[in-house]
């Protein structure tokens, strides 16, 4: 049992930057089901590409806007969430994970949001529902605040890999890791998918680094020693947490829940923890 434990923590991202709903739900079963595949000769890559289907299906099923179709929504929507938890535990336990997987992994994500929020666009426009504006404005609220939540938890979280605990890659990094996988993959005449993949990304990250600042610079134990908990408070607007919410509301048959959780309890949320932890980490901050 020790030993099975200690597995799971060797496939967890390091606890601070893990979701407390993810930890309590999303996580232990999908490392049993990590486990399951381990068996097997699946890769990361494999999984995630199975939880775009489910994403997928999870949109089919909110579009048709009945309550039997809401309930696979739910099965199926949390089937991808698990799914997407599995994929980044696989690469760390088997160590195979690879520059492009964590790109797909990114695309897989944008499909999946896509799909997701216009299967429920459609799908509440078919439900008599009392909402103060349209299905299809509420629906475009709540994914542009999940999208909104989701790069500040991102930033965050990253910003703790960086400052914290130093293994973060900076975007020179990133551009410098993903041209030399580019130029390795061109040597070979190997994956052109891959290629055409990395190269977009390159040009994604060379258009972020012209409009990102001038990086800041901390105490990396007082950084360390105030973040490791200030990061949970990210945990109630974080994916998991949307996740969760959003598959309860679906089963219920209820999508308000879900809209008024996002639009407004998690913007309000948003506006409250970011404030207070911009003002603690600039007491950290090296001003040079």
């Amino acid at each position: 049992m020790k030993k099975l434990f200690r597995e799971y923590l060797s496939a967890l991202k390091p606890l601070p930057v893990e979701g407390i709903t993810d930890l309590v739900s999303f996580r232990p079963l999908g490392f049993l089901l990590m486990k399951l595949f381990c068996l097997f000769p699946i890769t990361p890559n494999q999984v995630s590409v199975s939880a775009m289907l489910t994403g997928i299906l999870c949109g089919v099923c909110f579009s048709l806007g009945t309550p039997q179709s809401f309930l696979f929504a739910g099965i199926f929507y949390g089937i991808t969430h698990l799914l997407d938890c599995t994929d980044g535990m696989l690469a760390r336990f088997k160590k195979n994970g690879t520059p492009t997987g964590r790109i797909i992994d990114g695309l897989i994500d944008y499909v999946n949001g896509v799909a997701i929020f216009l299967g429920l666009g459609i799908g509440m426009s078919r439900m008599a529902l009392s909402l103060p504006v349209s299905a299809w404005l509420a629906a475009a609220l709540a994914a542009i605040s999940l999208a909104f939540h989701s790069i500040l938890v991102d930033y965050y979280r990253s910003q703790y890999f960086m400052h914290a605990l130093g293994t973060f890659n900076t975007l020179d990094d990133e551009i410098a890791e993903f041209t030399t996988e580019l130029k390795k993959l061109k040597r070979q005449n190997a994956q052109p998918i891959a290629q055409k993949i990395i190269t977009i990304y390159l040009g994604y990250c060379r258009i972020q680094k012209k409009f990102s600042g001038k990086p800041r610079k901390y105490n990396t134990q007082q950084y360390y020693q105030t973040n490791k908990y200030l990061m949970f408070l990210w945990s109630p607007v974080d994916l998991s947490t949307h996740t969760l919410v959003l598959i309860v509301s679906a089963v219920l048959y209820k999508p308000e829940i879900y809209l008024i959780y996002t639009i407004l309890f998690a913007n309000l949320g948003v506006l409250l923890i970011a404030p207070i932890h911009n003002a603690i980490n600039k007491k950290n901050e090296i001003v040079s």
